[in-house]
């Protein structure tokens, strides 16, 4: 992106407004939103327990009156059937005694107490009277009114059980019993439809059960006709004060049945489909939310359960109604925030080209100063003006602090520059010196593969040093009786001291066995020319052969270096180790006398001398190479020559250390003892040395 960054400062700040104001107005907008939702909901609710209320109280006076109305008649009922009973007890006389045939005799007299009986009771029916013959109602006749015997009351209880447990002061019962009509012959039969009838029981004997039994019937469903009127009254005060409420243009305000049916409403929207799980919830939980989908969009709806009825009432109303004041509130927000956002905006660009405007001065010195020649003598002097005019140093805010700083960079930077072209001038003497030290050094040394190859010998050396110049030192020549000498070396410590101590010990050894000295000897002479030319304490462990190619014998003495190792390559036996020690380190106990040992090498055995480079070669894990896997690997390779095996040797101590840098030299001499009737092979002079 090629935006500067003028103008990627000025988006971000426009951007960072931008989402806020967005953010506040959204809160705000679904902030709103569920406010209306929660002041439905609890207008809902106070119109839920209002007409709870309200229909409890109507439904509590309306029983009342049911039961005032039920108990007037039972009082009617108990005086009629009281007047009855005094008059058959003055009658008393003139009935047969024992003949059953009480209600023979009074017949006409019922028939004009019925006729009587309708001014007993305002707008009901007129009472009914009879006396009923127990033993032939039981032994299934029918009774003038209607009775059998097979016949329950609304409770359930068989007219058998009422009449055998009948007390002396009656007792009442409701049935629901044909409606009687009058012939004109002035007989009573059924009209095919069903009414309840309050009935009076009472006993005409003292005896129990008793006989004869005066019974006496009012109906009861006028009660019926004025709950029906009280229901529909209920109803439609219902629907005037739904049609007086104040609902959404699209709501709707409704009293359900049991079922969803609407029962009256009011309001101009439309019930949604889809209540039912509403509907189970308002009767668990008293009530209910939900949105629906209709024709007008989504549907807020709320339903109450009025459990005494086990009616609802419901109320809808579009959500977009609902949300109306909400959406009106965020586009006024909007119409005032989107302006002051713009100011907004246009101050902060403003503020960031004045405080910007400092940074294209400093691009500008920044590349005036990246043409400064800073080796010239007088670029100190050219750097002030190009470095303090313009700027605005005098500020104290972080522009002030970049110019300050600015101007400082160039004195430093010009001293830094300076001090590091002396420095990489110096360390490019050094390298030159080292790299000179480091051909000084190898041309003392013999070409790792110098030796020459005769009958029944064969050599390879290998040196790599862990820095330019180290301490470490072979060499192989031939002595004056014909033997070949083998020497290796490990001088203490690293760098050009080192390789000062080895140069001088290389001439030592050389000196001393080119005179015709054994190792031993020559190792005693070494010492002592050493110590006393070493005022730094510093020491060698060396390793002296001296080994003949026609019989195998190998004098070696070896001062505190590590072990050598012989591999036969004609067998399979593990490396053998050349474990003597002929004396101390070399070079720091004056009048040592070495003691000299001896070995022959077998044909096809291999002599391998080694520094301690190779064994404590480490890893990342800080884990040694170890002479143990050093015999493994020679025993693995017995068959190399002496040049192979080296090289073997270093690319597998490389593989081992991994990312890890070699922290010691690495030198290695092999020989071995070939056939003695091989030819000798044309030897190379070519440096392998890592």
């Amino acid at each position: 992106m090629n935006a500067s960054l003028r103008l990627r400062l000025a988006l971000l700040v426009v951007c960072s407004v931008a989402l806020t104001v967005a953010l506040v107005l959204y809160l705000t907008w679904q902030r709103v939103g569920e406010t209306m939702i929660g002041m439905e909901e609890k207008n809902f609710a106070t119109l839920l327990l209002v007409e709870e209320e309200r229909l409890n109280t109507a439904t509590l006076n309306h029983l009342s009156a049911k039961v005032r109305s039920v108990l007037l008649r039972k009082a009617q009922l108990r005086d009629s059937s009281a007047r009855v009973q005094t008059l058959l007890r003055a009658l008393a006389p003139q009935r047969p005694a024992g003949s059953g045939q009480g209600h023979v005799v009074l017949q006409p007299l019922l028939s004009a107490m019925d006729a009587a009986s309708i001014a007993l009771v305002d707008d009901v029916d007129s009472i009914r009277m009879e006396i009923l013959d127990t033993e032939k109602l039981l032994s299934g006749q029918t009774s003038l009114l209607g009775l059998s015997s097979s016949l329950r009351d609304t409770k359930q209880r068989p007219v058998q059980r009422l009449l055998k447990q009948l007390s002396r002061d009656g007792d009442f019962a409701v049935f629901d019993l044909p409606r009687l009509v009058a012939t004109n012959e002035g007989h009573m039969v059924p009209s095919g439809t069903y009414r309840p009838v309050l009935t009076y029981f009472l006993p005409l004997d003292g005896h129990r059960p008793s006989r004869e039994i005066l019974v006496s019937m009012i109906p009861l469903d006028d009660l019926e006709k004025m709950a029906v009127r009280a229901q529909t009254q209920l109803l439609e005060d219902t629907r005037e004060k739904f049609r007086e409420m104040s609902l959404y243009p699209g709501g709707l305000v409704a009293l359900l049945d049991g079922d969803g049916h609407v029962l009256v409403s009011g309001g101009d929207g439309l019930l949604p489909d889809g209540l039912d799980t509403a509907r189970a919830e308002a009767r668990q939980t008293g009530m209910a939310k939900v949105i629906l989908p209709s024709a007008q969009g989504d549907m807020l709806c709320l339903l109450g359960s009025i459990r005494a009825f086990g009616w609802y009432v419901a109320l809808t109303a579009p959500l977009d109604e609902i949300q109306e004041p909400s959406d009106s509130l965020l586009a006024s927000l909007l119409a005032v925030s989107l302006p002051i956002m713009l100011l907004v905006a246009l101050a902060a660009l403003l503020m960031l080209i004045r405080t910007l405007r400092p940074l294209k001065l400093l691009t500008r010195k920044t590349r005036q100063l990246a043409e400064v020649d800073f080796a010239a003598p007088d670029a100190l002097d050219r750097l002030e003006p190009l470095l303090s005019q313009g700027l605005p140093l005098e500020r104290r805010d972080e522009l002030g602090q970049l110019a300050r700083a600015y101007a400082h960079l160039g004195g430093a930077l010009a001293t830094n520059i300076r001090n590091l072209m002396e420095a990489t001038a110096s360390k490019e003497r050094m390298e030159g010196e080292l790299s000179a030290a480091r051909e000084i050094q190898m041309g003392i040394l013999p070409p790792p593969d110098g030796a020459p190859e005769v009958c029944g010998f064969r050599a390879s050396a290998f040196l790599d040093p862990a820095k330019e110049v180290g301490g470490d030192m072979y060499d192989f020549f031939v002595t004056s009786d014909g033997r070949r000498a083998l020497v290796l070396g490990d001088v203490s410590g690293k760098g050009v001291p080192a390789a000062l101590f080895m140069s001088m010990t290389v001439t030592l050894v050389r000196y001393a066995l080119g005179s015709g000295l054994d190792p031993a000897a020559a190792m005693s002479q070494v010492n002592a020319m050493l110590e006393a030319h070493n005022p730094g304490n510093m020491f060698v462990t060396l390793f002296l052969a001296l080994y003949d190619p026609q019989s195998g014998e190998l004098s070696y003495a070896n001062g505190g270096h590590c072990p050598p190792y012989i591999i036969d390559a004609a067998s399979d036996a593990p490396p053998r180790t050349l474990d003597k020690l002929s004396g101390p380190l070399v070079g720091v106990m004056p009048d040592m006398e070495y003691t000299l040992f001896t070995d022959t090498l077998k044909e096809q055995e291999t002599c391998l001398i080694f520094t301690d480079g190779v064994t404590e070669a480490m890893n990342s894990d800080k884990e040694l190479y170890g002479e143990a896997r050093l015999q493994d690997f020679l025993a693995a390779h017995r068959g190399a020559s002496p040049r192979e095996l080296l090289t073997h040797i270093f690319s597998e101590l490389v593989r081992f250390r991994g990312e890890e840098p070699q922290s010691d030299d690495i030198t290695m001499l092999a020989f071995c003892r070939t056939h003695s009737t091989s030819m000798a092979q044309p030897t190379s002079t070519a440096r392998t040395s890592s």
